[in-house]
């Protein structure tokens, strides 16, 4: 079907703090922006989850909402973070909460799924990837183990996005690029490793079918329809968040760079070949594009790390005063006072795959002020995705330009800390709308639309060369920092409380 001038695409982005919905016409304009916040529970240190229902609650709402206002996109496409596992029975009722991708509590999951595969470097072998506390194998084996009486209940999984998909259309089907993360999957040959899950879960559980990214997974059923007051849109299987922040960036061809600055932080690079990293640092996941892969390496706490130091140093800040707070930083040089931060809240993905990182303030003294610490932990995440460059680095060749988008990027202070940090210039976009972009071109996709001028760079910005040395420097101890600090934060591990 080609797309006439009436057309409308939506978009909705099943996030970690909330649910966005875009709705653009054919040509990409945004006709309409909506969101709804979350809530996020942590029943104890290092465990993150949330109730699917608020996901499909908040969809809801802002479906409703574009009704409201006559809006009626033709399709639907979605998107949402990956590895968070949604647990269902057979007549298709939630059986616990969501455990989401920043969890890490299924480290001897890990081990235990990485023996009896035959060791790391088969599984990378087997599936592209080894098997990391934040992918979804090792939250479905700690489920068997944990609540058992929960887990003989189970008919399938699904991830965020596909299930807001099997709530609008009755259909459970997920596509490669979020399957690509579950340890369950097969990158190399596009298919469920039917061995892997005969050998961890037996015959109980039935995988979600695998379409095509831009694939259809079915119309809102007439009863969601009714109940809700809205019309009876297509909707577009989608992808992965990151892959689809990659696409509404315009990766839609090899070696182009993203980096992505949101609750998680991500470098990714796009390629045709088929390359996992052997050393375990960085993941291969398959892209929304259908012959392209991605190299991706994770910082699990990016714009969390600056949202937990404002809230600590500046208990009343709010969205207003924010950019204020930030503005205070600006005006500082580079590694101030020599205050180093590591932005491991949560334990650390790439390169490190280590959930016992903690996160560390180093270098303070009795001159420090905010400004200095606010600013160390922008540098600090900066620093972490230098460690995800370099490690991509090593298996591909990169672009000196990358483009840059996530809530982090609304940041000029922040961007040009990055960019001097990795020593890469950064392209902002003219839409930095994050994944719920690229989910709305992969609807757009289906039903023929030329999607690749539908975001067009607005601004750049290169490394600052007063800054670049410092940060070289300061890169070189950020990284002895870790390396110094890691069995002790193991150890500390002890003084937990749940």
């Amino acid at each position: 079907m080609i797309a006439t001038s009436t057309n409308l695409f939506a978009g909705i982005d099943v996030g970690t703090t909330s649910v966005k919905m875009i709705v653009v016409n054919e040509i990409g304009s945004v006709v309409y922006r909506s969101s709804r916040e979350l809530t996020l529970s942590t029943p104890k240190p290092g465990w993150y989850e949330q109730n699917p229902e608020e996901w499909w609650k908040a969809t809801a709402e802002l479906l409703q909402e574009l009704m409201e206002k006559n809006i009626e996109p033709e399709a639907l496409g979605l998107t949402g973070q990956m590895h968070s596992l949604v647990l269902l029975e057979k007549n298709g009722e939630v059986l616990r909460p969501a455990i989401l991708w920043n969890d890490q509590r299924t480290a001897k999951e890990c081990v235990e799924i990485t023996n009896l595969l035959g060791g790391e470097s088969e599984v990378i072998k087997r599936l592209g990837n080894p098997v990391l506390p934040g992918f979804t194998a090792p939250k479905i084996l700690w489920v068997k183990k944990n609540e058992p009486d929960v887990f003989k209940k189970a008919f399938t999984f699904l991830l965020p996005k596909d299930y807001i998909a099997y709530k609008l259309t009755g259909s459970l089907r997920t596509e490669p690029s979020d399957a690509s993360g579950t340890s369950l999957f097969s990158v190399k040959e596009n298919r469920w490793d039917e061995d892997v899950l005969q050998s961890l879960f037996g015959n109980q559980l039935v995988p979600p079918e695998i379409v095509p990214s831009h694939g259809v997974v079915g119309n809102i059923r007439p009863e969601i329809a009714r109940e809700l007051g809205i019309k009876n849109i297509e909707v577009v299987a989608g992808g992965a968040d990151n892959a689809c922040a990659a696409l509404g960036m315009g990766a839609m061809k090899e070696q182009q760079m993203v980096v992505s600055v949101g609750t998680s932080g991500t470098v990714i690079v796009t390629g045709k070949d088929y390359k996992p990293d052997t050393t375990a640092r960085i993941h291969l996941f398959r892209h929304v594009i259908s012959d392209l892969y991605y190299h991706m390496g994770v910082v699990l706490s990016a714009t969390f790390s600056l949202d937990w130091a404002i809230k600590i140093l500046y208990q009343n800040a709010n969205h207003n005063n924010i950019e204020k707070i930030l503005a205070g930083a600006a005006y500082l040089p580079p590694i101030p006072d020599g205050v180093f931060f590591l932005p491991y809240l949560s334990g650390e993905r790439s390169p490190h795959r280590d959930p016992d990182a903690r996160g560390v303030i180093f270098g303070l003294s009795g001159k420090v002020s905010k400004n200095a610490i606010i600013r160390s932990v922008m540098e600090g995440v900066a620093f972490a995705l230098r460690d995800c460059k370099e490690a991509i680095e090593d298996l591909s060749a990169l672009p000196s330009i990358a483009r840059i988008t996530g809530g982090g990027s609304k940041s000029d202070l922040w961007v040009k800390i990055i960019a001097s940090v990795m020593n890469t210039t950064m392209e902002r976009m003219e839409k930095n709308e994050g994944a719920s972009l690229g989910a709305a071109m992969l609807a757009g996709i289906a039903h023929g639309c030329d999607v690749s001028k539908w975001n067009s760079l607005s601004d750049t910005f290169i490394p600052n060369d007063q800054w670049t040395d410092h940060y070289e420097k300061g890169f070189g101890c950020y990284k002895r920092l870790y390396q110094q600090l890691r069995e002790l934060m193991k150890e500390t591990r002890y003084f937990e409380h749940s």
